[in-house]
């Protein structure tokens, strides 16, 4: 009956009279919902979405990244039964309900609540949502895996206190409850020190916490603890009898010899244990190993693990291939073949990967002073090139299973059997749904004569679904049906069900009341970059815009960024409190989204003025409705520090906002953030923001003392005599270091030049509070108008017919 009524509603929305579009608001963008994780269960027959809240109804706003978590509903879809979504547990006050892996048998599901500071494990049945709650608390599975099931009844799990030390689920909040009980316990006389050390001092640095590594039955409800240690991440054997447990060891810490740290460098060491799930014992195949965090994997038979590690002190010692046997053996696995560094946005990452074919390991990696990463099989009469007849493997492997993976070369798609050549299997572009992390991801989906096809690793194919080429993959199913999510033009979201040879199902439906917002749609801006290179900036038009309004200009830039296309953050509908885009374009002005690309070992600043004006005049040129001459620059983080550094170069720009800039990067390679003070336990490391100055984003390449006047030149404190324009800054107390903003301010105060700072408290990286939110565009507005003068009012759009404006699927509610 419920089917019909929502068929129903939906003719008599598309019949009714038109309606006027409105202006995006700051209250839209805090009540904008999004999709968490989707997947199909095991065999096909059940699918599940996280659906989360309005930003805005967050229980709380001190969970940093994972507040939209706080509110989340798990709804899941019987697809035998042909039955409309239903909330798979009973929504809580004040929860948030997110899932992770399946049983086996796909019959039940791991569920966490979120309630405050506490995320709670239990497993839901999923015919009759009727669950388990273990009583456990784990962290969220963002980087690493956290719990995974052995069989269909039992799940190992790495359980902690709920106010133990944690860079995820104590995000936040963590460090404010320490820093104001260390307070408290000054004012009463009692000590609130922390004592942390470098060199031959390093021991007094707090170690990182323990936690339980425990199995958890569904069936009894019974906990059985199986360790006790810094546990950082797992993976079962295949055959459910050992875990191997990558567990946080001492920090790492660089020396004088060292020539440059690297963002991608680890904070400290990880060592490997081997748990017998069965008796408990626990092996140390090579203590003096340091793993390579989520690049290791099971024998089929799980009698062996081959992982990337290092047995070398050295800071910056490479990570290789070894072999560990579940019994205790260990033995490095072609010592010439290296894990290899990838760059990308000034950033070089380790690029590995593990898996097994047959009984043969194979990886990806690249000989010392090769000019290429292949896939190897590491077989014991030595090493083969499986990769050497193609173009080079672009990334990781696409798909991965026992008898085949599935990797991505200018070539084609590779398929690598277990036996046998390796050869081009397709052509096109092929794509995953995601998975957990240190699962795989077992199928792909593509095009093969123009039809919509699903491929495995084991080279087996069948009809796909075909997708919208709007529509974004989120899960696919053996069977050949997809989980995707639209999103249309005005922000509203629809997770439908694609079958073959079926029509498109909508399941759910989120931020319906966007669906009457006028929204702007980027402007390709063709241009040539500074070694005459192709490039495509964005520039965003206020609906209804006519030639000659002369509307001021934003300029929104991050240096080092490149984007052939438009930014997935500035769509309607996407979750983007600071820089928000529409947000501008709404109150009246033009913006454009420069690319502007940066080689991996070039200094950032010099030319970075040039670069911006180039495509903010190729803008003008081709698209005339905007002044040239009053232009705002408006960046976050390294956005920020772009505004900044843009500023100093050139008095076109006539105001300056910088959110949660670096301005002087000999101080913060130096800086250890408040949290590092607060939760040493996870968060101290010997490092610091070395590795972003010297070979991250900043691209300084050595430390200050080895080249200073490098950090001086791209550094808009020391730059702050030529800066022209009046700036604001803004900042969160609970950022990495305040004093960045609060030098440069004085700094302009000094100069007597004009100048606001607002400072949240409470706040990290990105102001997520409402009220915070309202405060900062409501100053961040005025400043605009303050400086660059009115804007025109922005016209009303044409009107739009509901059932243009937005899909009519059958809500959730409904």
């Amino acid at each position: 009956m419920r089917l019909f009524a929502g068929v129903a509603l939906a003719c008599a929305l598309a019949a009714a009279p038109a309606q006027a579009a409105r202006p995006f608001t700051i209250e839209d963008q805090l009540s904008v919902q999004n999709f968490g994780r989707v997947a199909f269960s095991p065999a096909g027959r059940w699918l599940i979405a996280e659906r989360y809240g309005r930003w805005g109804d967050a229980p709380s706003f001190d969970h940093e990244f994972l507040t939209h978590q706080t509110t989340s509903q798990i709804f899941v879809t019987d697809l035998r039964a042909n039955s409309p979504p239903r909330p798979l547990l009973p929504q809580a006050a004040k929860a948030g309900d997110t899932f992770g892996a399946f049983s086996p048998d796909g019959t039940r599901v791991l569920v966490f609540r979120q309630v405050g500071h506490r995320r709670k494990m239990g497993v839901a049945t999923l015919a009759t949502g009727a669950t388990r709650w273990s009583g456990l608390t784990a962290d969220p599975e963002v980087w690493t895996a956290q719990a995974r099931w052995r069989d269909d009844t039992r799940v190992v799990v790495i359980a902690r206190a709920p106010d133990a030390p944690s860079i995820l689920l104590g995000a936040g909040w963590q460090t404010q409850a320490r820093t104001a009980a260390a307070w408290s316990a000054n004012s009463r006389g009692e000590a609130s020190g922390v004592a942390l050390g470098a060199g031959r001092y390093a021991g007094l640095n707090p170690p990182p916490p323990d936690y339980d590594l425990a199995e958890f039955d569904a069936h009894s409800g019974q906990t059985r603890v199986l360790a006790h240690g810094p546990f950082f991440e797992i993976l079962l054997s295949p055959d459910g009898r050992t875990v191997a447990a990558s567990e946080e060891g001492e920090l790492v810490t660089p020396s004088a010899a060292t020539a440059m740290v690297r963002l991608s460098s680890p904070h400290r060491r990880r060592r490997l244990s081997l748990i017998d799930l069965d008796t408990g014992e626990i092996r140390r195949p090579c203590p003096a190993c340091d793993l390579a965090p989520g690049t290791w994997a099971w024998s089929p038979d799980g009698q062996a693990l081959v992982a990337a590690a290092r047995d070398q002190p050295a800071f910056d010692a490479g990570y290789g291939y070894w072999r560990f046997d579940r019994l205790g053996a260990s033995v490095a696995l072609a010592p010439r073949l290296r894990v290899n560094l990838v760059t990308g946005g000034g950033i070089a990452n380790l690029t590995g990967q593990a898996a097994w074919l047959g009984g043969d390991p194979v990886v990806l990696a690249k000989p010392e002073g090769a000019a290429r990463p292949d896939w190897w099989r590491l077989a014991r009469q030595g090493e083969v090139n499986l990769t050497a007849a193609f173009a080079p493997p672009q990334g990781r492997a696409l798909a991965v299973g026992p008898k085949g993976l599935l990797v991505n070369t200018a070539a084609g798609l590779v398929r690598l059997p277990p036996k046998g050549q390796a050869r081009v299997i397709a052509a096109g572009a092929w794509q995953g749904a995601g998975a957990l992390p240190g699962l795989p991801i077992e199928r792909l989906v593509g095009t093969v004569d123009h039809a919509a096809r699903l491929l495995t690793p084991e080279g087996h194919t069948r009809p796909a679904a075909d997708l919208p080429s709007r529509a974004r993959l989120v899960a696919t199913s053996p069977s050949g049906d997809l989980a995707a999510i639209d999103t249309d033009d005005h922000g509203v979201r629809t997770l439908s069900l694609y079958r073959p040879n079926s029509p498109p199902r909508p399941l759910l439906t989120i931020n319906q009341a966007l669906a009457d917002v006028a929204f702007s749609r980027p402007v390709a801006i063709p241009h040539r970059g500074p070694s005459g290179e192709p490039l495509t900036s964005w520039l965003y038009l206020p609906p209804g815009g006519a030639l000659g309004d002369q509307r001021p200009l934003i300029i929104v830039p991050y240096a080092g960024d490149r984007y052939d296309r438009p930014p997935a953050w500035f769509e309607p509908g996407a979750v983007t409190p600071l820089t928000n885009v529409q947000l501008m374009v709404a109150q009246g002005y033009a913006v454009l989204v420069p690319s502007l690309p940066i080689g991996l070992t070039d200094e950032p600043a010099p030319g970075l003025a040039a670069a911006i004006l180039r495509a903010v005049d190729a803008a003008h040129v081709q698209h005339p409705v905007f002044s040239a001459d009053r232009l705002a620059v408006w960046g976050h983080s390294f956005g920020g520090w772009s505004a900044l550094m843009a500023g100093a170069q050139s008095p076109r720009f006539k105001a300056l906002i910088a959110s949660a800039p670096p301005t002087d990067l000999i101080t913060l390679h130096g800086n250890l953030r408040l949290a590092s003070f607060a939760v040493p336990e996870v968060y101290m490391t010997l490092t610091g923001l070395q590795g972003w100055a010297e070979g991250g984003q900043a691209r300084m390449g050595a430390p200050p003392w080895k080249d200073l006047d490098r950090y001086a030149r791209n550094s808009p404190l020391l730059q702050v005599d030529r800066l022209t324009a009046p700036v604001m800054l803004i900042y969160g107390d609970m950022d990495y270091d305040p004093s960045q903003v609060a030098a440069l301010f004085m700094a302009l105060s000094r100069q007597g030049k004009d100048a606001q700072l607002l400072l949240y408290r409470g706040e990290g990286h990105v102001i997520g509070n409402p009220a915070n939110l309202r405060d900062l565009h409501q100053r961040v507005f005025a400043f605009l108008a303050d400086v660059l003068g009115p804007v025109a009012a922005v016209p009303r759009p044409a009107a739009l017919s509901p059932s243009a404006a937005s899909p009519s699927p059958i809500r959730a509610s409904q």
